[in-house]
């Protein structure tokens, strides 16, 4: 017998799931193992291929997020999710990089002489290849950072029904719009915008909540960087404020 919240397999005569507490419906017909749910493109790649599997899944992800999300399953284990992150985090790091090169190399003319000495240096020698060879760790380690982090602000709403696997599977999901990095100059916004719409949409649907606490989970941290922020200048104009009040007069 399954959970048909979560989809974990639950002992028989259960009243509520020993995995996320939900109470369950006592009929005679088990419920789906899946919750009606079906595999993603990407993790059905013995059927779709891996590139089909891949960009039919960014697809749905970009422009059919509620569709994709009601349709994802909560469960069938991470790796699957986190190599989707891993490759579209790396392609989007990588169009970031050229054209970091390819605009700096465009401005070095318009900077002072001191300044031109240090053109290239992130990206020339052993700093290029530190670069790529610590990106994918870096990636990871943020991926299970910020799902852990949503998954803690979701349980603060108890909106984490559905475990911190479905939490998990949604951060890896919601990667897709870093290839917006592709565009100059104006991609890393769209990224940025895109990226807090569809995880509000898809915590949302994973989890069968409403969307202020989805909204919640996914907000709270820029909405708690920007007051960090703002209370840093603020105390950096009084520090300043009253330094100039203490000089001698004149």
């Amino acid at each position: 017998m399954f959970c048909p919240h979560c989809g974990n397999e639950i002992g028989e005569g259960h009243a509520f799931c020993q995995h996320c507490g939900m109470k369950l419906e006592q009929t005679g017909i088990p419920p789906s193992p899946t919750g009606g749910r079906e595999r993603t493109p990407w993790e059905d790649r013995e059927k779709e291929g891996f590139f089909g599997g891949l960009f039919k899944t960014l697809h749905q992800v970009l422009f059919k997020p509620g569709q994709f999300f009601k349709r994802m399953p909560v469960t069938g284990g991470l790796s699957s999710p986190l190599l989707f992150a891993l490759i579209t985090g790396m392609v989007g790091l990588m169009f970031s990089y050229t054209w970091q090169m390819m605009l700096e190399g465009t401005i070095q003319g318009y900077l002072p002489p001191e300044m031109q000495a240090s053109r290239y240096q992130m990206f020339e020698g052993p700093n290029l290849i530190a670069l790529a060879l610590l990106s994918p760790f870096a990636l990871i380690m943020l991926l299970y950072l910020n799902a852990g982090f949503t998954h803690l602000l979701l349980m603060m709403v108890k909106g984490a029904r559905a475990g911190f696997e479905a939490t998990f599977r949604v951060v890896s999901y919601c990667f897709s719009p870093i290839l917006f990095q592709a565009i100059p100059i104006c991609g890393g916004l769209i990224w940025f915008f895109w990226t807090l719409v569809i995880s509000i949409i898809g915590l949302r649907d994973a989890h069968d909540i409403s969307g202020g606490k989805a909204a919640f989970a996914v907000l709270f941290p820029l909405f708690l960087c920007c007051g960090v922020a703002v209370l840093l200048v603020l105390l950096f104009m009084g520090a300043l404020a009253a330094s100039f009040g203490m000089m001698p007069q004149q």
